[in-house]
């Protein structure tokens, strides 16, 4: 009887999971980016004032004002699609070679969206 492998290898994990090149330096690309996000906040959150503008679809003023907290949903969404992606691209990949490299090249352009919000968002107060 055969006992099977308990050792975790990551690349070998990474490579199960999302066996294209292309997939995994997309996705990886996007968890740095939410990571950047997350330590940029961190560093910044002192320096913000109490109130940051975030909602901007919502008329000019008070509407648009949030806590500086709340810019924690940024890197937050830039995970949350990592990992629905993620969860459908593996779901797709029974159905096509290409949907998975689309959700995981949108992952990465997504997360950078979100990063460039910010980055507007915290020099439209430091101006």
């Amino acid at each position: 009887m055969k006992t099977p492998k308990l050792t975790f290898n990551i690349s070998e994990t990474a490579e199960i999971l999302v066996p294209d090149k292309l997939g995994r330096t997309s996705y990886f690309v996007g968890l740095m980016i939410g990571v950047i996000m997350t330590i940029l906040i961190t560093i910044l959150i002192s320096r913000l004032p109490a109130v940051v503008p975030m909602y901007f679809t919502l008329p000019w003023g008070e509407a648009r004002l949030t806590s500086r907290v709340m810019l924690y949903l940024l890197p937050a969404l830039a995970l949350l699609i990592l990992m629905v992606n993620l969860s459908l691209g593996r779901v797709a990949s029974k159905l096509s070679l290409l949907l998975p490299r689309v959700l995981a090249v949108g992952t990465a352009i997504t997360a950078g969206m979100l990063l460039l919000a910010l980055v507007g968002i915290v020099q439209s107060l430091t101006l």
